[in-house]
């Protein structure tokens, strides 16, 4: 019988007290940092993610095929909708779907941007610093047909801490889709304290935590991410890379990297926003020409520089819509690849010359989807 490890990590916010059958496991899958957030006062740092904190494609491929092992033994044969949540799923979603390999299936991705498709279904992710999600229709009339007679749901994120976003999630979806036989959760972490009714859940680790926050301790509401435009971002980020439904993404590596240039170098493929499995996908083309490559994305989400979160790079987004943006553990490398979905760049947008204190070059890619 394995004994339950208690550990306690001691932030800026507070005391993070974790109890976990496998600490040693847990500290191969994530770190821990806080945030000036007063709803919440830490943060789980993915080390298999490709987000916050470098990882190698081949460690978030196992990552996907795990989560997807578990995932099946929940699933039967019916149709499937699998959501991926942003920011940090939005890659991790799709590699799950992937892995799935499920026929009658398709996978979507929540997002934060506004675009001129109808919105199929919203919910609030309340501790956040972007709380509103939506989820588009589906403009593809087969994808539509096919989540009309979806019996499966499958719900991805890269950690549960208490369940109420996956509540508030599945609530709406009940509504809109009452046909659903399975509601199944997937995650790296799961920490939600009871089960919940009528979700299943499956993960890497399941552990509690709770958290003693520092007295006196003064900080703010989360402040919301919110672009200074209002208007639709349809010329900005006009391709689908999940958010609008998909069945496979695919791009064409070889047309945007020279494996030989890469060559005895140390690379890091940097995703921004939700342009994650993109970057994850020019990772994986590295790799496997042997060359040393790690991935990252960067985060709309502010966190303080604190235990796992070494450091942060602060700058204006890439998406037109003057929102503050960060790139966590900024470490040196022979050269950035920065990928992009957006099809143009904002005047104030500063990232790439930020970057070259890190790198002795910066590559920016405009990613399409193949043709």
């Amino acid at each position: 019988m394995i004994s339950n490890a208690q550990m306690q990590i001691n932030l800026k916010t507070g005391n993070l007290n974790i109890t976990t059958e496998n600490h040693n496991f847990l500290n191969e899958l994530s770190g821990f940092g806080s945030r000036p957030n007063k709803k919440r006062g830490f943060v789980f740092v993915s080390k298999v993610l490709g987000h916050r904190y470098p990882s190698k494609p081949s460690v978030m491929e196992n990552v996907y095929a795990q989560l997807a092992k578990r995932i099946k033994s929940l699933l039967n044969n019916e149709p499937t909708m699998v959501i991926g949540l942003v920011e940090a799923a939005a890659g991790l979603g799709y590699g799950v779907y992937h892995h799935l390999n499920l026929p009658n299936s398709f996978y979507i991705h929540t997002t934060y941007h506004r675009l001129s498709q109808p919105v199929w279904l919203n919910f609030q992710e309340e501790h956040s610093h972007a709380p509103t999600h939506l989820i588009y229709e589906l403009p593809d009339s087969n994808l539509r047909n096919l989540r009309e007679n979806v019996k499966n749901v499958v719900l991805i994120d890269d950690e549960f801490s208490t369940g109420q976003t996956l509540s508030n999630l599945v609530k709406p979806l009940r509504e809109k889709l009452p046909q659903v036989e399975n509601f199944i959760g997937a995650a790296i972490l799961d920490w939600i304290p009871h089960k919940l009714p009528d979700i299943s859940c499956v993960s890497l680790h399941k552990g509690h935590f709770n958290f003693d926050w520092k007295p006196n301790l003064q900080l703010q509401n989360p402040s919301i991410a919110q672009g200074t435009q209002d208007k639709d971002l349809d010329d900005i980020i006009p391709y689908n890379f999940g958010r609008f439904g998909i069945q496979k993404i695919e791009i064409a590596c070889q047309n945007y990297i020279d494996i030989e240039h890469f060559r005895n170098k140390k690379v890091l493929v940097l995703g921004t926003g939700e342009c994650m499995y993109p970057a994850y996908l020019i990772a994986q083309y590295l790799e496997q020409g042997k060359v040393e490559v790690y991935v990252q994305a960067t985060s709309r989400a502010p966190y303080n520089v604190d235990n796992d979160l070494e450091a942060k790079l602060l700058f204006k987004d890439n998406y037109h819509e003057n929102i503050d943006n960060f790139f966590y553990n900024p470490r040196n490398y022979d050269s950035i690849i920065l990928c992009y979905e957006t099809t143009s760049l904002p005047n104030n947008y500063d990232l790439p010359t930020q970057l070259q204190n890190y790198a002795s070059e910066v590559i920016e890619l405009f990613i399409k989807p193949a043709t």
